[in-house]
C-alpha cells in the first residue's frame, strides 16, 4: 500500500510540474539555441580581416570566434558600440578566442584595437539586418 501511495505521489508531482511549465519550457530553450549565429573572423599579419564584410541577423545572439592566423602579432575584433555594448575579443598569435553579443540593426565598423593596426587598414564592416 505504501509503495502504491509513493508511486501515486510521484505521478501527481510530474503532472503538476508539466502543468507549471506551460508546455513550452523545454521547447523554447532549443529554439533559442538554434537561433544563435556563429561568425569566425581571421586576423592576419598582413593587417587584414578575413572576411572584411559580415552580414548577420538583428536581435539574435552571435557567437564570435577570432582566429589569429598570424604567427607574430596579436589581433582583436572591436566594435565600440553595437546596441549599447562594446564588443572586444582578443586572440593571441596562432590562437583563437571567443565572445558573444546580441546586435541591433545597423551598420557598424569593426577594427583591430592593437596599436597601429586600425591605421594600417585592419577594419571591416558589420551589417545587421
Amino acid at each position: 500500500m505504501l509503495r502504491q501511495s509513493g508511486l501515486g505521489l510521484l505521478v501527481l508531482g510530474l503532472v503538476a510540474l508539466g502543468a507549471c511549465s506551460g508546455g513550452q519550457g523545454t521547447a523554447s530553450k532549443p529554439a533559442a539555441a538554434a537561433s544563435a549565429q556563429s561568425v569566425t573572423v581571421k586576423g592576419t599579419d598582413q593587417m587584414r580581416f578575413e572576411p572584411s564584410t559580415i552580414t548577420i541577423r538583428a536581435n539574435a545572439p552571435v557567437n564570435l570566434t577570432v582566429d589569429d592566423s598570424g604567427t607574430v602579432l596579436e589581433h582583436d575584433f572591436t566594435i565600440d558600440n553595437v546596441g549599447g555594448q562594446k564588443v572586444s575579443v582578443k586572440a593571441q598569435p596562432n590562437g583563437k578566442a571567443t565572445g558573444q553579443f546580441t546586435p541591433t540593426a545597423g551598420t557598424y565598423q569593426f577594427y583591430c584595437a592593437e596599436p597601429g593596426h586600425r591605421e594600417a587598414g585592419m577594419v571591416g564592416t558589420l551589417t545587421v539586418t
